[in-house]
């Protein structure tokens, strides 16, 4: 009879552990990880479907598809329409920001920008700062 005890008991413990394992996600979810930004294909942007329109009238017209007045109508029309997108998407200001140097560094003679002391290139621009910047001696 004791082994019949212990029996029942191995079971009953068994049972429990799987009823705990199907019923755990209902009553314990996991926390949802956050979806991992995926930029945009460059064919979904107006951008992008502005510049597709202009290769397809540019291929259509190579394979004889579209005459040389059609092409030239479709040409300026989507030639329009991409120029506008990429007015819209440019900055209102088109001269970079100046800033004024920080007591840490010079003004990047190209931008402006504040740099970093004996830095070879600004952060900014990218450009050479080794003129006008006076060099680091080695004792």
């Amino acid at each position: 009879m004791g082994s019949e005890v212990v029996e029942a008991i191995a079971a009953l413990v068994v049972g429990l552990a799987l009823i705990w394992l199907v019923l755990q996600p209902i009553v314990a979810p996991a926390p949802q990880a956050p979806e991992a930004f995926e930029p945009p294909d460059p064919e979904e942007t107006p951008r992008g479907r502005a510049l597709l329109a202009l290769k397809e009238i540019e291929f259509d017209r190579a394979t004889g598809k579209l005459s040389d007045d059609d092409y030239t109508m479709l040409h300026n029309r989507y030639s329009a329409r991409a120029i506008a997108v990429l007015d819209d998407a440019a900055e209102p200001d088109a001269e970079p920001m100046r800033r004024t140097p920080t007591a840490s560094g010079h003004p990047c003679p190209t931008c402006g920008g504040a740099t970093v002391p004996h830095a070879a290139f600004c952060g900014a621009c990218g450009a050479s700062l080794s003129v006008g910047i006076p060099s680091r001696t080695t004792p």
